[in-house]
């Protein structure tokens, strides 16, 4: 099997558990040498960027295990079977306890295109209800509501260092900004 100048000569399942799946590739690479090409599946991610009347992102703190500390993030998660709207919209509710009336997708972008076939596919959620959370047991976060553009120089700062909140923050903020839709 081709794929572009790299020739795949076989394939193996690696390692499997119910989040990811590594597949290892014994290639030609495209200068004609043989390689080993590892592929993480993580499923694919949704992310949302909540935004309220008053120009406020709803932000969590959570401790995230593999990277050893908490980190600001946006609402997000991984789906495979459901679509990416649907996906954003559960893990809205269920981390934050918000409904949004208002979706508008921001884009899609590959997260670590070398190494995974993950995307994140981005949303901004405006006219919000609030309810409880439906959180999973390992889910132990905080929510914090910082104006957009504090989120902004947050990511400028590097203290937000999520690529998906990244990313989602400053696509929102460009989205507004060029609609005239936010304080300035």
């Amino acid at each position: 099997m081709r794929r572009h100048l790299w020739t795949v000569l076989s394939e193996r399942v690696a390692y499997q558990n119910p989040w990811i799946r590594v597949t290892e590739y014994d290639v030609l690479r495209p200068d004609g040498q043989p390689g080993l090409y590892g592929v993480v599946d993580a499923g694919h991610n949704a992310g949302v960027v909540a935004v309220d009347d008053r120009q406020r992102v709803a932000l969590l703190r959570e401790f995230v295990f593999p990277v050893d500390r908490f980190l600001w993030q946006i609402p997000s998660g991984q789906f495979r079977e459901e679509g990416p709207e649907i996906a954003a919209a559960r893990e809205l509710r269920e981390e934050t306890g918000i409904a949004a009336r208002s979706w508008t997708p921001l884009g899609m972008a590959h997260l670590s295109a070398g190494i995974s076939t993950q995307e994140t596919h981005l949303f901004l959620a405006q006219d919000l209800s609030f309810g409880e959370a439906e959180r999973e047991p390992t889910e132990t976060m905080t929510i914090e509501w910082i104006p957009l553009e504090d989120t902004v120089e947050m990511c400028l700062r590097g203290e937000i260092t999520d690529a998906v909140s990244v990313i989602g923050l400053l696509m929102a903020f460009l989205w507004m900004e060029q609609r005239g839709l936010k304080r300035g």
